[in-house]
């Protein structure tokens, strides 16, 4: 409610707890924070938006990052202008890649907003390169209604299938428009891109790595779920 807590020490408190972890942290690892605009709270939630997560890892220091997750934003959010803030600002830590159509609904990636992801994954393909660049990619889903197994499959095909396709944006093409300010023709080579079939040479890859071409077709005629439900009821 308005007035429940103070705000500042609210976030103060926060802070004194996190740095106590950060403290303790091995040389080696990353500490990721995660923002979420609601859930437990919708009037006031402590890691509320992108700029509150960004305040935390600044003032953690070098080990510290943000963590994205597509489905912790209002609707029609421009997650990907906030993916390109954290790379400028050096402290994009990762994804928890799902879909949501309301909210954080945690459905399989690409279901609902294949396009999003897309251009999530521009930002990350125009960033390549550049120093201590390095996002952990992780899938966060609930399997309520499909075999957990072949979600994941499929979210992860959905995942590279990004990626191969924001890797064939024309960037010379692109930084051309922008400067001129042709918006047409920029979106139009986004589209471009994003619209072509990608599918034979993610099916190439998976083939020479030893895999299925389809692996959720490949996973159901094994029979595997019906094998391990057998040992594990």
């Amino acid at each position: 409610f308005p007035g429940q807590t103070d705000l500042s020490r609210q976030f103060e408190r926060y802070l004194d707890a996190v740095q106590a972890i950060y403290a303790k942290l091995p040389g080696d690892w990353r500490l990721f924070t995660e923002h979420k605009m609601y859930e437990p709270a919708f009037y006031s939630t402590v890691v509320q938006d992108w700029g509150t997560n960004l305040l935390i890892a600044q003032h953690l220091g070098e080990q510290a990052f943000c963590l994205v997750d597509l489905g912790h934003h209002a609707p029609n959010t421009n997650i990907e202008q906030i993916v390109a803030r954290l790379i400028w600002a050096g402290k994009l830590g990762g994804f928890h890649f799902n879909d949501s159509k309301y909210g954080d609904d945690d459905l399989d990636t690409g279901s609902v907003a294949p396009f999003r992801l897309f251009l999530v994954f521009n930002e990350l393909v125009a960033a390549e390169g550049k120093a201590g660049f390095n996002p952990a990619h992780m899938l966060d889903q609930s399997h309520n209604v499909t075999d957990p197994i072949e979600s994941l499959m499929s979210s992860a095909m959905e995942v590279q299938r990004a990626y191969a396709a924001a890797s064939l944006v024309d960037r010379t093409a692109l930084a051309g428009h922008q400067e001129g300010n042709d918006a047409l023709m920029a979106a139009a080579t986004l589209k471009q891109a994003f619209r072509t079939d990608v599918e034979p040479i993610l099916a190439m890859a998976r083939l020479e790595g030893g895999g299925a071409i389809d692996p959720i077709a490949a996973y159901r005629q094994a029979g595997y779920r019906a094998k391990v439900a057998a040992v594990r009821p």
